[in-house]
């Protein structure tokens, strides 16, 4: 179990290393052993931690005092310092390789673009700070794609990562302003949306074809009173608005959320709706093939013999949860709402499975409760917990999912068999989890401390 400053700890993008930081020290640890491997200081607090594409660099930064440093694994020796001026610093993170930082300034006013090996500076101006999500990488084909708003037009730029030269303008007049942007997973495909509800519209752009290949928007779907080629069904929702958009593993699939409780997905052909979730509070006896797992009450294991020691043992007493059989089930809803706006409660976690046939969900209306949805079977499994929902985390390499919700349990689903939980070292309370990129290995994270657990089946 190891001290850090709030949730910063991470595995090496090759998972051979573990970084951890408190205060101002970060300590690089082999990911097999826990032995330290090296130990940096950074000049000030460290906030803000992140490993290169290549996972031989590690960005630090102080986003207050706009400092930020380079450290190498290879050559604990040099450091690189890199400085922002007097514009502030909101955000960095690296670009699609290890040869460039990028950092977004105070109000999201521009983006400074740092090329490590000969310290070239690249400004991109006019941000759209309204939206979300206005900057992401296109890491299989080294672009960047921005959303830039001028004189109440916005539009949609994306610059080669080589040369950080504008090589595309899309102006996406079609849509009623832009709202986000996303990439496909092969880097072929970006989704562009208006969230506005009523004028919600989404674009999809080719750089293969150079050309917008597909759009979506509910009015269209229902234009003709029909859903996915048959008649809308009596009852079914439509999606209102356009709040959260992710990309299936594969690139087949879009799950769209909605501001009302709804998420679609739409398919990579004719870019229609092909099945719709509808988050009811109550679970209803036409779920007849999900099931619904609740969390109970167990005695807690005995950590006073391991309380001076930071290495525990690998042993995890699991506890099944109990499945719940009759129906319907009242889903128990925040009436104090404290994370989340209480003008308006969205999904907030929404995320694909490693293998693209499951879709974990969160509501922040529902903060309890953890939806696991079959794409193929068009059924959902639920998970009824005690505390709200934290963090959810896909194994990379296997259909498991883990649930943390602040407290000292983690849960665990997997497909056709009971849910379980087990408690984390030292009765420590989780907050959010990690898997090492090869998997097996579980980084979780608490309240300023973090613990590497190995999870077997």
């Amino acid at each position: 179990m190891f001290r850090i400053n709030r949730d910063l700890c991470a595995f090496s993008t090759s998972g051979k290393y573990f970084v951890t930081a408190q205060q101002q020290e970060m300590v690089v640890r082999d990911c097999r052993t826990l032995e330290d491997v090296q130990t940096f200081v950074f000049p000030e607090v460290i906030e803000y931690l992140e490993w290169s594409p290549g996972g031989q660099l590690i960005l630090c930064a102080n986003l207050k005092r706009a400092i930020i440093q380079v450290y190498s694994i290879r050559n604990p020796k040099w450091k690189c310092k890199l400085t922002q001026g007097s514009s502030g610093m909101e955000k960095v993170f690296w670009g699609p390789n290890d040869r460039s930082v990028l950092i977004i300034s105070d109000l999201n006013v521009h983006i400074s673009v740092l090329t490590l090996d000969d310290h070239n500076l690249t400004n991109i101006w006019s941000l759209k700070s309204s939206a979300p999500q206005n900057i992401i990488l296109n890491a299989p084909h080294k672009q960047l794609s921005v959303i830039v708003s001028k004189e109440g037009r916005d539009w949609v730029e994306i610059y080669e990562t080589t040369t950080w030269k504008l090589t595309r303008k899309l102006m996406c007049d079609k849509l009623f302003g832009i709202d986000g942007v996303s990439w496909s997973p092969n880097g072929e495909l970006l989704a562009i949306w208006s969230s506005t509800i009523e004028k919600s519209k989404l674009l999809v752009y080719s750089i293969v074809t150079d050309s917008h290949i597909g759009a979506f928007s509910d009015g269209d779907r229902h234009k003709n009173g029909l859903s996915n080629g048959i008649r809308k069904i009596a009852g079914e929702k439509s999606i209102k608005g356009i709040d959260k958009v992710v990309w299936s593993p594969g690139g087949q699939l879009l799950a769209i959320a909605g501001y009302n409780e709804t998420i679609v997905i739409i398919n990579h052909v004719t870019w229609t709706v092909i099945l719709s979730l509808y988050c009811d509070p109550v679970i209803r006896e036409s779920n007849y093939l999900g099931k619904v797992f609740k969390e109970i009450g167990v005695k807690r294991r005995d950590w006073t013999t391991d309380m001076n020691s930071i290495s525990i043992l690998d042993r995890h007493i699991r506890h099944k949860m109990q499945e719940i059989n009759e129906r319907p089930i009242n889903i128990q809803i925040d009436t104090i709402p404290i994370n989340w706006d209480v003008s308006i409660a969205t999904i907030d976690i929404m995320e694909f499975s490693p293998c693209g046939r499951f879709l974990a969900v969160r509501h922040q209306l529902y903060p309890t409760t953890a939806w696991i949805w079959d794409l193929v079977d068009d059924c959902v499994d639920y998970l009824l917990l005690k505390n709200s929902i934290t963090g959810i985390s896909w194994e990379p390499n296997k259909t498991r999912l883990l649930v943390t919700a602040e407290s000292s349990f983690i849960f665990e689903w997997r497909p056709r068999t009971t849910a379980g939980f087990f408690e984390s070292p030292k009765a420590m309370k989780v907050l959010n989890s990690k898997w090492n990129p090869e998997g097996e290995v579980l980084a979780l994270q608490g309240y300023n401390k973090a613990s590497v657990i190995r999870i077997t089946d």
